[in-house]
């Protein structure tokens, strides 16, 4: 199901007369997040296809086992470090880790350039942490800000060693484990800050449900952090290691394979029957030209086949009198005449001194 919205903003005078543009319009859509298009996927997979060495890196995680085309990877799940423990060298620069790569790109990618850390409620630092990265071509524009629900089972961390807990020691915590679930901090299924052009503010992942609201709203509990416009979610490993026995491996030089415990927590809990609701967010803008063409306008035509001869004379002696052309599209040009934009017609509209044209111009993008 696709849900609309629309939003309209003030007029821009285009400055002819004989063109003018209607209010421009913010159409904001709604749908589902997951490739068989509903809200809630139960089921995900990783992909024996992709290869040892990237898995070190990231893990892509699919909707289906199948290999057809619509069974997209949904999103990626990873593991950062700030200071690169977790996960062992490949090679080259000592502390050059994979879980350190992925810290700094996520840095790179999320945070202002003077800063080094991610922050919880702006001040509990958080040194490493569990990322999922949606795939662009399924949240669109942006991830839909009260509209999505990760839940996560608790794994059997707390029994293990921590150097240990990978691989197949990772297992969700007995057969009917706690559940949790996060939500981000909005409040505001609408999305209002976000919407009509205006990026989205970063929100707060925190304890809670799509059906009963954040747990706890006076003192909720920070899990991590949501960038709507990115598609990315971040979550600090710390706070999972406490709440649902993560038990992440942090030892220098030690292949921790941290980010298959996220893949097992967020499969366990589907596994129990509660599952990964997201939506996705598409925002086009829409301009709306009115173009009238006079009956002494547009009559002759330069294509070669209307006129021949280094002169350029009317080959159809007719014409010279009774001209008749095929208006076949429209340019769209900016105060200093720049070509912008060409809108094509649906058919060519016969044109001569006999007849006048208005035709209405959509613009989206």
């Amino acid at each position: 199901m696709i849900m609309s919205r629309i939003y309209r903003s003030v007029t821009r005078p285009l400055g002819q007369d004989n063109k003018v543009m209607e209010s421009p319009e913010t159409i904001i859509e709604t749908r589902a997040l997951w490739s068989n298009g509903t809200g809630e996927l139960f089921t995900f997979f990783t992909s024996s296809l992709q290869t040892t060495s990237s898995k070190e890196y990231y893990y892509e995680v699919w909707s289906s086992a199948s290999l057809e085309c619509e069974d997209a990877q949904v999103f990626s799940i990873t593991y950062g470090h700030y200071a690169g423990s977790g996960s062992s060298s490949p090679g080259g620069e000592t502390g050059d880790t994979p879980s350190r790569a992925i810290y700094s790109q996520y840095r790179l990618l999320c945070l202002e350039h003077d800063e080094t850390l991610f922050y919880l409620t702006g001040s509990i630092p958080v040194n490493h942490f569990y990322a999922i990265n949606f795939n662009r071509n399924k949240v669109g524009d942006k991830l839909d800000p009260g509209n999505f629900q990760i839940s996560i089972a608790e794994l059997s961390g707390s029994g293990k060693v921590n150097s240990s807990h990978t691989g197949s020691a990772v297992q969700v915590s007995g057969s009917s484990p706690k559940i949790i679930t996060l939500i981000d901090d909005s409040t505001d299924s609408s999305d209002a800050l976000g919407y009509n052009g205006i990026p989205s503010p970063v929100r707060n992942l925190v304890s809670g449900s799509l059906d009963n609201g954040i747990y706890n709203p006076s003192n909720p509990h920070y899990y991590g952090l949501v960038y709507a416009d990115l598609g990315t979610v971040i979550i600090s490993a710390d706070v999972l290691n406490q709440s649902a026995s993560f038990n992440t491996v942090t030892g220098s030089g030690v292949a921790g394979d941290n980010s298959f415990k996220l893949f097992t927590a967020i499969s366990g809990a589907a596994a129990t029957g509660s599952g990964f609701t997201g939506r996705s967010v598409d925002v086009k803008h829409q301009d709306f030209y009115f173009v009238r063409i006079s009956n002494n306008e547009f009559n002759y035509s330069t294509n070669p086949t209307y006129v021949s001869g280094s002169d350029s004379f009317i080959g159809n002696t007719q014409f010279v009198t009774q001209p008749i052309t095929y208006i076949t599209s429209i340019g769209l040009y900016d105060f200093n005449r720049n070509l912008l934009a060409v809108a094509k017609l649906s058919k060519p509209l016969q044109k001569s001194f006999n007849s006048e044209l208005s035709i209405t111009v959509k613009l989206e993008y």
